[in-house]
């Protein structure tokens, strides 16, 4: 790489670092972690609604990112909001979806909006980054809040053998030309959870040199037992729950690496 990196002296907000290049990062993880293509995902969510009492017009996604998600559904007719803590992903959000569409900045589990939803999604492993039992039940309190009776949740998570998978000494990196990236871990001495160091380089625009920006995140994944994420849905009032594998209609099982849950309101 030519030029010389720069590198802020503090780590900036999480996922402002990377918004430049989620999407590309994105179709990475799809195309090298197994994660399902968006566009499976919106059918697997609009084959699931189509399934359920009520129809679903209004869908609320949280930590939406750059707005990929919503744009499937948008594109399949449905109003949709979305919702992040990262100021940078909701302007790329805005700059995909239009001014039409409804972008609130916040962090989980606050979900500020005075209105109901057919349906929240988070179909991005948000929820991985949930330290305690206390603040999964603090999100799925705030999701229940915001869906109306007989609405559904649908999210998935990172399952503890894929947690077991991308941890302790695992490098996974990439170098696509204009954007270079590193992933490592380290797991915590309990196995609770595993701290990701994001490094990216991004070659600057417009830059006759073809210099880079280099910049870095920390991120902490927890692993969650689905017993705990069961129990406490049924608590907040989230019941008839399922897992599935994946964005498929197929039960989760010991080799599955991303969680699909639904629950719906009481």
């Amino acid at each position: 790489m030519k030029g010389q990196p720069s590198l802020p002296e503090e780590l900036p907000d999480l996922y402002d670092a990377m918004a430049d290049a989620y999407d590309r990062l994105d179709d990475w993880i799809v195309a090298n972690w197994g994660e399902k293509p968006r566009p499976e995902r919106a059918d697997f969510l609009q084959k699931f609604w189509s399934s359920r009492t009520g129809e679903v017009r209004s869908v609320l996604e949280i930590c939406c990112g750059t707005g990929l998600m919503l744009e499937q559904l948008a594109l399949r007719g449905f109003d949709v909001t979305g919702l992040d803590r990262s100021q940078a992903m909701l302007g790329h959000a805005r700059r995909r979806l239009g001014e039409q569409v409804p972008l609130v900045h916040a962090e989980l589990p606050a979900i500020p909006v005075d209105r109901q939803f057919d349906a929240v999604v988070s179909p991005g492993a948000a929820l991985n980054y949930t330290a305690s039992r206390e603040d999964l039940a603090a999100t799925f309190q705030a999701v229940a809040r915001v869906l109306r009776p007989g609405g559904s949740f649908v999210f998935d998570i990172l399952s503890p053998g894929m947690m077991a998978d991308h941890a302790g000494s695992t490098v996974w990196a990439a170098d696509l030309g204009d954007l270079a990236f590193v992933w490592t871990f380290a797991d915590s001495a309990d196995g609770r959870y595993s701290d990701a160091t994001y490094t990216q380089f991004l070659r600057r625009a417009g830059d006759p040199d073809g210099s880079y920006t280099r910049t870095r995140e920390q991120h902490r994944l927890y692993t969650l037992d689905p017993e705990t994420v069961g129990a406490v849905a049924q608590e907040c009032g989230l019941t008839e729950g399922a897992v599935y594998d994946n964005y498929t209609f197929h039960p989760a099982h010991a080799a599955t690496r991303y969680q699909t849950w639904a629950f719906t309101r009481a």
